[in-house]
């Protein structure tokens, strides 16, 4: 299982994803901004969710990008 997962990270491509990954940090960022800057209670909860869910995928692909680097680095293990 491990072994098939190191291969799949060694694939991973990394500038792309991490490239995806601050775009949609950025995004996440106007919504929640937009939200405050409305400042009534239904778009501010409705943008910070919608801006969380967002910046959860923007951390798991940089996550899986360092992941998938430290990957290439060491393929021996």
């Amino acid at each position: 299982m491990m072994k098939r997962l190191l291969r799949i990270l060694v694939r991973w491509p990394t500038e792309r994803a991490l490239l995806f990954a601050c775009v949609l940090g950025l995004i996440a960022l106007a919504i929640m901004a937009a939200g405050v800057l409305l400042a009534t209670p239904l778009p501010v909860v409705a943008s910070m969710s919608v801006a969380q869910g967002i910046g959860v995928l923007a951390c798991l692909l940089f996550g899986l990008s360092v992941a998938a680097e430290v990957a290439q680095r060491n393929p021996e293990r």
